[in-house]
């Protein structure tokens, strides 16, 4: 089995998660920081849909990352045996 090309799949996983996870954080600070920043600025008006970020063109790179590093993974697992 290709260890190297194996670890490199799985590490494409890995950051696929990651890149998804971190949005989905983002989401939700950033509304709560922008009401902090209104409230210390005392200025304007607050809505919380300014500060949800669109992520989607992200998110859809990073499922096709985990699915294509999952394929391949999985593929070169299958040629090791």
């Amino acid at each position: 089995m290709n260890k190297i090309l194996f670890f490199f799949c799985n590490l494409i996983v890995i950051i696929g998660i990651c890149t998804i996870f971190t949005t989905s954080i983002l989401n939700k600070v950033l509304p709560m920081l922008g009401k902090a920043a209104y409230q210390a600025a005392a200025a304007g008006s607050y809505l919380r849909n300014d500060y949800i970020m669109n992520f989607t063109t992200i998110n859809i790179f990073a499922i096709l990352l985990i699915a294509l590093g999952l394929v391949s993974s999985y593929k070169i697992y299958k040629q090791g045996l």
